[in-house]
Protein backbone atom coordinates (compact mmCIF):
# COMPACT_ATOMS: atom_id res chain seq x y z
CA UNK A 1 0.00 0.00 0.00
CA UNK A 2 2.47 2.24 0.52
CA UNK A 3 4.99 1.66 -2.36
CA UNK A 4 5.51 4.86 -5.22
CA UNK A 5 2.32 3.02 -7.47
CA UNK A 6 -0.50 2.49 -5.13
CA UNK A 7 -2.80 5.00 -5.47
CA UNK A 8 -3.36 4.59 -1.51
CA UNK A 9 -3.35 7.77 0.82
CA UNK A 10 -3.03 7.63 4.38
CA UNK A 11 -4.04 10.02 7.03
CA UNK A 12 -3.15 8.53 10.82
CA UNK A 13 -4.24 10.58 14.09
CA UNK A 14 -2.93 8.47 17.02
CA UNK A 15 -2.42 8.78 20.71
CA UNK A 16 -1.18 5.68 22.25
CA UNK A 17 2.62 6.16 22.67
CA UNK A 18 3.41 2.78 21.29
CA UNK A 19 1.76 3.72 17.69
CA UNK A 20 3.93 6.70 17.39
CA UNK A 21 7.32 5.10 16.44
CA UNK A 22 5.73 2.62 14.29
CA UNK A 23 3.53 5.75 12.39
CA UNK A 24 6.85 8.11 12.74
CA UNK A 25 8.83 5.33 10.94
CA UNK A 26 6.21 4.77 8.18
CA UNK A 27 5.78 8.57 7.37
CA UNK A 28 9.67 8.57 7.13
CA UNK A 29 9.81 5.78 4.89
CA UNK A 30 7.54 7.30 2.74
CA UNK A 31 6.67 10.86 2.80
CA UNK A 32 4.15 11.10 0.23
CA UNK A 33 1.75 8.14 1.06
CA UNK A 34 1.93 8.62 4.86
CA UNK A 35 0.85 11.66 6.91
CA UNK A 36 1.56 11.38 10.57
CA UNK A 37 0.04 13.89 12.79
CA UNK A 38 -0.78 13.32 16.95
CA UNK A 39 -3.91 14.14 18.79
CA UNK A 40 -2.22 16.73 20.69
CA UNK A 41 -1.19 18.87 17.55
CA UNK A 42 -4.60 18.83 15.96
CA UNK A 43 -6.27 19.72 18.89
CA UNK A 44 -3.69 22.44 19.55
CA UNK A 45 -3.57 23.47 16.01
CA UNK A 46 -6.17 22.23 13.91
CA UNK A 47 -5.98 25.00 11.37
CA UNK A 48 -2.57 24.49 10.31
CA UNK A 49 -3.53 20.19 10.84
CA UNK A 50 -6.68 20.63 8.47
CA UNK A 51 -4.16 23.04 5.71
CA UNK A 52 -1.12 19.84 6.12
CA UNK A 53 -4.27 17.47 5.37
CA UNK A 54 -5.00 19.08 2.18
CA UNK A 55 -1.92 19.55 1.13
CA UNK A 56 -1.46 16.00 1.56
CA UNK A 57 -3.91 14.87 -0.47
CA UNK A 58 -3.23 17.16 -2.82
CA UNK A 59 -6.14 20.05 -2.74
CA UNK A 60 -4.34 22.86 -1.27
CA UNK A 61 -6.59 25.58 -0.10
CA UNK A 62 -6.72 28.87 -2.86
CA UNK A 63 -6.10 32.16 -1.59
CA UNK A 64 -9.81 32.57 -1.96
CA UNK A 65 -10.71 29.47 0.04
CA UNK A 66 -8.52 31.29 2.49
CA UNK A 67 -9.76 34.25 2.38
CA UNK A 68 -13.36 33.10 3.11
CA UNK A 69 -12.19 31.14 6.33
CA UNK A 70 -12.77 27.94 4.81
CA UNK A 71 -10.24 26.36 6.62
CA UNK A 72 -11.94 27.79 9.94
CA UNK A 73 -15.06 26.87 8.66
CA UNK A 74 -13.76 23.43 8.63
CA UNK A 75 -12.68 23.10 11.60
CA UNK A 76 -15.85 24.76 13.14
CA UNK A 77 -17.99 22.11 11.46
CA UNK A 78 -16.02 19.06 12.85
CA UNK A 79 -15.44 20.40 16.28
CA UNK A 80 -17.05 18.23 19.17
CA UNK A 81 -19.58 20.89 19.82
CA UNK A 82 -20.82 21.29 16.39
CA UNK A 83 -20.83 17.18 15.91
CA UNK A 84 -22.05 16.33 19.22
CA UNK A 85 -25.06 18.52 18.30
CA UNK A 86 -25.95 17.01 15.13
CA UNK A 87 -29.41 14.85 15.83
CA UNK A 88 -27.88 11.84 15.11
CA UNK A 89 -25.01 12.06 17.23
CA UNK A 90 -28.08 12.68 19.95
CA UNK A 91 -30.06 9.33 19.55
Amino acid sequence: MTDDTSACRFVYICRDPKDVLVSKKASVESPKKVLFLTYEDVKKEPLGCVRKVAEFLGVPFSPEEENKKTVEEIVKLCSFESLSNLDVNKS
